[in-house]
């Protein structure tokens, strides 16, 4: 009976399957993408079927209030049942990645072993153990697919090296490397400065512009000038090397494009 009307256990499985949807999705959003909403689904279903048992309209409680709770509590009860990491591991590596988002929001930068073992009042030695622990914990699904900046997610089985060589993908490393190399060689003196500071030496824009004695929003517009000049400078790398872009049906970036004759572009 709810709201003094009475019901059989499908017509509410029915009338209030849209609060199991509900509360899965929400769970589902801090969740990681191997874990399948439909699962999440099923077991709410469970919950829902629980409180449709143990509901008693009495009480002057509203079903919809009761049934999400019960509902919530089925499905963190599964998904800790497949858990094997222990909770307390968890809520340790919560903390330490709380503690370093908010060193690195703090300090504009990467913080420091001993700098996120003071935070957290422990010894690095403590938190050399927690690090290993927490990598332990973490699983990748093999056909889980990785976000692509040009518009066709990849598998992560796709980008495993495999254990034979790849001569060509090798001299292509290679060519892109030194032409690389080239073309910051080829920066002015500033953005050269900035390029190695921001990127090889791990600086802010904000401890370059103390090197460079200019303010924080030149240092900005140099660096994104050096970006410009050296996507610039390595378009003739890329024609030549036959990128593709949103082409999903190729694996790697860039394929070797087959031409006896060296292009206009490459020659100047």
């Amino acid at each position: 009976m709810i709201a003094g009307t009475t019901y059989t256990r499908e017509e509410v499985i029915h009338r209030y399957i849209h609060l199991v949807k509900y509360v899965a999705g929400r769970i589902s959003v801090n969740l990681p993408p191997n874990v399948e909403l439909n699962d999440l689904i099923n077991d709410g279903v469970v919950g829902l079927i629980d409180a449709i048992e143990k509901y008693d309209d009495g009480r002057g409680v509203k079903f919809e209030t009761y049934a999400i709770t019960r509902i919530h509590g089925a499905i963190i009860d599964a998904l800790r049942a497949l858990d094997w990491v222990p909770r307390a591991i968890r809520q340790k590596a919560r903390e330490l990645e709380r503690t370093q988002h908010d060193l690195e929001a703090e300090f504009g930068r990467q913080p420091s072993d001993e700098e996120v073992a003071a935070r957290m009042g422990i010894a690095k030695r403590e938190l050399e153990q927690l690090q290993h622990k927490v990598r332990s914990t973490s699983v990748l699904s093999l056909e889980e697919h990785l976000p692509n900046d040009r518009g066709s997610d990849i598998p992560l089985l796709d980008t495993l090296k495999g254990d034979e060589g790849d001569i060509g993908l090798d001299v292509e490393s290679r060519e892109i490397r030194e032409s690389l190399v080239a073309a910051v060689c080829a920066l002015s003196k500033q953005e050269r400065t900035v390029i190695e500071l921001y990127y090889f030496e791990g600086q802010t824009l904000k401890e370059i512009k103390v090197v460079l004695n200019v303010s924080e929003s030149r240092v900005s517009q140099i660096h994104a000038q050096a970006v410009i000049h050296l996507r610039q400078k390595l378009r003739v790398l890329r024609a030549d090397l036959g990128y593709r872009e949103n082409d999903p049906t190729i694996k790697q970036k860039y394929v070797r494009r087959t031409s006896s004759a060296p292009s206009s572009e490459a020659t100047r």
